[in-house]
């Protein structure tokens, strides 16, 4: 079993394991206040795909700016989430590297084969962070997510003992 990690990006910015009440400290903005008119009970919603040991808390300068998590879909199959927040687009490069750190030993630790991701196609910073966590895009779902909106499902990829880091033309 993985042991949940600390990663220190920073001395005033780390990545730490989710704890429920970290949800009630994110400033949500944009895209993700649409998730809360559309979907009943979020912060539920939210605190029931939390996964034990499969999520984290991005903070920044004590500030919560990020949660994200891993849900199997099947054996060596998973879905990466994540909820941005107010500040997550401060420190860009250092969130992705600390992410890309987390998802690393969760895609060894677990051996998953397939990483895959929604991503909101009007959304363009979640865009950006997903193909600076090596995602894929791979096909439009059209009328998908609690809105209805249009979203790239991308995809991360292993094959053998790496992580195979594949570039997108778009």
């Amino acid at each position: 079993m993985l042991q949940l990690a600390t990663v220190t990006m920073r001395t005033d910015a780390q990545i730490i394991p989710y704890h429920p009440n970290h949800y009630y400290s994110i400033e949500l903005k944009g895209y993700e206040l649409d998730y809360i008119k559309t979907i009943p009970n979020y912060d539920q919603y939210i605190n029931e795909n939390a996964t034990p040991g499969l999520t984290w808390t991005v903070i920044i300068k004590g500030k919560v700016v990020a949660i994200f998590g891993f849900r199997f879909q099947w054996e060596r199959s998973a879905e990466l989430w994540m909820l941005p927040g107010v500040g997550i687009e401060k420190d860009p490069i250092s969130v992705i590297r600390g992410a890309r750190k987390i998802l690393d030993n969760v895609i060894e630790e677990y051996d998953i084969m397939r990483l895959q991701i929604a991503v909101r196609v009007q959304n363009v910073t979640a865009y950006k962070f997903a193909k600076g966590m090596y995602f894929k895009k791979e096909a439009v779902m059209r009328c998908y997510g609690p809105e209805l909106a249009d979203y790239y499902l991308m995809s991360r990829l292993r094959y053998g003992r790496s992580i195979r880091k594949i570039e997108d033309s778009n």
